[in-house]
C-alpha cells in the first residue's frame, strides 16, 4: 500500500507542472506562459497538449515575436514544436484591432522590461543633436511599442501627462536633454511606477515603498488598460493555436470573463516574473 501511494505520488508530481502558467481553453487554444528570460518548465503531459494544439493551428510568439525571447527560445517545450513542425505564426500582437481612442495606452509599453528589450542602447542609437527625451520618443515610437499604430507627438504627451502623479512630472521630465544619465532615469522612473520591481515593491515619489497593484499609481492604471485590451484578445477574439503569452497575463485572463483557470502558476509574479506582461 505505501509502495502504491508512493507510485502514485510519482504520477502525480509528473503531471501538470507549469510554474509559469498554462491556460487550455480547449478546441486546440492554449496560453503558455513566460517571464521571458527563464527557460519554460512544462511536465510532459502538458508539452505534447501544446505540440498536439499547434501542429494544425501554429503558434504565436509576443511583442515582437519568439526569435526575441530567450526564454522561449531555450525551453524544451519550443524544441518539441519545432521537430514537430510546428508553423511560427509571428507574433500575436500584430493581430490585435486596437480601438482608435485607445492606441495610445500602447505606449505603456516604453517602460515594460526596458532592461530586457535593451531599450536605453537602442533610443541612444537613434539620439540626434539637440534631441529632448520627448523629441526622441516622438521619432522613435517603433522601437519601443507595437509598429504601425500611427501615433503622434500630441499622443505622447498625452500619455507622459496621464502617468504623471505628486512628484513625478513626466512630461517635464521629458524635456530634459538626451544624456544616458537622463534617459536611464527617466526610465527606472517609469518601470518602477508602472511594474514596480522583481519583488513586487513600488518606490513612490516620498520613499515609501508599496506592494505592486495595477491600480496604485497612474503609470500602473495606464499599463492595465493596454495590457485589458490585449487580454481580451486573448479570450475572445483569439482562434486556435499556441500563444507564448506573458505570465502575468495569463493570471488576469483567469479572472476575467471568459477566461479559464490558471495550470499550476505556482511561480507566476515571484522573482523574475514579476513584470512579464
Amino acid at each position: 500500500m505505501i509502495k502504491l501511494i508512493s507510485l502514485l505520488r510519482e504520477i502525480l508530481e509528473g503531471t501538470n507542472k507549469a510554474p509559469q502558467g498554462v491556460i487550455n481553453f480547449g478546441n486546440g487554444k492554449v496560453l503558455v506562459g513566460d517571464n521571458h528570460e527563464d527557460p519554460i518548465e512544462l511536465s510532459q503531459d502538458l508539452i505534447d497538449m501544446i505540440v498536439k494544439a499547434s501542429k494544425s493551428n501554429g503558434y504565436y510568439g509576443e511583442g515582437k515575436g519568439i526569435e526575441h525571447n530567450k526564454g522561449v527560445m531555450s525551453s524544451e517545450v519550443y524544441k518539441a514544436l519545432v521537430d514537430a513542425g510546428a508553423m511560427d505564426k509571428g507574433s500575436w500582437d500584430k493581430l490585435i484591432e486596437i480601438p482608435k481612442e485607445e492606441k495610445y495606452t500602447y505606449l505603456a509599453t516604453l517602460f515594460s522590461n526596458p532592461s530586457e528589450n535593451k531599450r536605453l542602447p537602442t533610443l541612444m542609437k537613434k539620439v540626434k543633436k539637440g534631441d529632448t527625451i520627448f523629441s526622441l520618443l516622438s521619432r522613435t515610437f517603433d522601437d519601443y511599442t507595437e509598429p504601425g499604430l500611427g501615433l503622434s507627438a500630441k499622443d505622447l504627451e498625452k500619455f507622459l501627462k496621464e502617468i504623471g502623479q505628486e512628484g513625478v512630472d513626466f512630461l517635464a521630465l521629458s524635456k530634459q536633454p538626451v544624456t544616458t544619465k537622463n534617459l536611464q532615469s527617466f526610465l527606472d522612473k517609469g518601470e518602477n511606477l508602472m511594474w514596480g520591481n522583481k519583488k513586487g515593491i513600488i518606490t513612490l515619489p516620498d520613499g515609501t515603498k508599496v506592494h505592486y497593484n495595477k491600480y496604485s499609481t497612474n503609470a500602473g492604471k495606464m499599463a492595465k488598460r493596454e495590457t485589458d485590451i490585449r487580454d481580451n484578445w486573448l479570450i475572445n477574439k483569439a482562434g486556435p493555436g499556441v500563444y507564448f503569452v506573458g505570465s502575468g497575463h495569463l493570471k488576469s485572463i483567469e479572472n476575467m470573463k471568459g477566461g479559464k483557470p490558471v495550470i499550476d502558476g505556482s511561480k507566476i509574479d515571484t522573482a523574475s516574473t514579476a513584470k512579464t506582461e
